[in-house]
């Protein structure tokens, strides 16, 4: 091989290795997941979100989150090449279910609520999308279409203030079954 045929051959591979060194980097790991889901101040709106004591996942496609139960996960993890805009600079996909274990009914967690998705009031055409909370009945709210809230009756005011979007604050929760939780204390 000449080598000006060498060279480009050289030029060619280092090339190639250039364009894969900054490309994303996949790698699967174990990951814990909490048994409830955190508010979170997201870019433009709020949301609610995974929470990991061993990892910045937010949310894991093709995983099936329950209220409720202690997750060990398998996931595989890519880093992207650059930073979303929100700040996100993993993707998370789910590789194998480990453990599922429900906690103890009297387990006492705490969740963020607030009326508002938005930062900022809609015009009325608009103002549905705004909310947060959906009445069930008298004492059960759907809360950001994911999570049934009970309210007893003694809680029911200052969760009317919360309703109508005067206060947002955090609530002190039990997981009762399925996606209810029953607000204990604000």
């Amino acid at each position: 091989m000449t080598s000006s045929k060498l060279r480009q051959v050289f030029v060619l591979l280092f090339s190639v290795l250039a364009i894969l060194a900054k490309g994303q980097v996949t790698c699967v790991k174990e990951i814990l997941v909490e048994p409830y889901l955190v508010f979170q101040n997201y870019e433009h709106f709020k949301r609610l979100c995974l929470s990991s004591p061993n990892s910045a996942v937010e949310f894991i496609e093709g995983f099936d989150f329950a209220w409720g139960y202690h997750y060990q996960l398998k996931v595989e993890e890519t880093k992207l090449e650059s930073a979303l805009s929100d700040g996100t600079e993993y993707e998370f996909r789910l590789v194998e279910v480990l453990s599922k274990t429900k906690v103890a009914d009297s387990t006492e967690v705490r969740l963020f609520l607030d009326a508002k998705r938005y930062y900022h009031d809609l015009d009325s055409s608009e103002a549905a999308m705004n909310g947060t909370f959906q009445a069930i009945n008298d004492s059960c709210y759907l809360y950001f279409d994911v999570v049934v809230i009970e309210v007893p009756q003694k809680l029911q005011a200052p969760f009317q203030q919360i309703l109508r979007g005067e206060k947002s604050q955090e609530g002190h929760f039990v997981f009762l079954e399925g996606n209810r939780i029953r607000l204990l204390k604000l």
